[in-house]
């Protein structure tokens, strides 16, 4: 495990976005972010921390055409396992090894959202990131990658803690 130790960490600031959140609902359509750009090389691999500081919404992570290889929850290593999108509830901490084997011709999203809410209200309520090739050709394009769209039913959400062991 002394490899995660050596790897760049990125903190990832989308999540303060949910802080503000929690408090100002009603300004949701003031909330749509573009927050931060990241500088990636090819090839690489970047660990990515991810905190839910908020107070009342659990959010959806992802970042667009990328796997996140979750090593670490709450201090403790994991099993790693790959995610397409990962759902961090109040108060956990996550940490992603996400390696840049894409095509380095355009840029990626980053995103956080908000889950298991109404979305007709906090749609709008999405931190943005744009991951950057240090070679890209152009901006990243098209939707946002879609969140998992299993908010009718909960208990298949289950399955994604439910996959998380601990390394012993």
């Amino acid at each position: 495990m002394s490899i995660i130790r050596r790897l760049t960490t990125i903190h990832v600031e989308l999540i303060q976005l949910f802080v503000i959140c929690s408090y100002c609902v009603k300004y949701a359509h003031l909330l749509k972010v573009l927050i931060s750009n990241v500088l990636c090389f090819a090839g690489k691999t970047y660990r990515f921390r991810v905190h839910n500081v908020g107070t009342s919404t659990s959010l959806n992570f992802r970042i667009q055409g990328h796997n996140l290889l979750l090593v670490e929850t709450e201090g403790h290593y994991t099993v790693q396992q790959n995610f397409s999108s990962f759902d961090i509830h109040v108060g956990q901490s996550c940490s992603f090894l996400v390696t840049m084997d894409q095509n380095a011709t355009s840029d990626y999203y980053i995103v956080a959202s908000a889950r298991f809410v109404n979305e007709s209200l906090w749609q709008k309520v999405t931190g943005v990131g744009i991951l950057q090739y240090s070679n890209s050709k152009g901006s990243a394009a098209g939707p946002l990658p879609e969140a998992p769209s299993d908010i009718y039913n909960q208990w298949s959400a289950m399955n994604q803690p439910k996959a998380i062991r601990l390394f012993l």
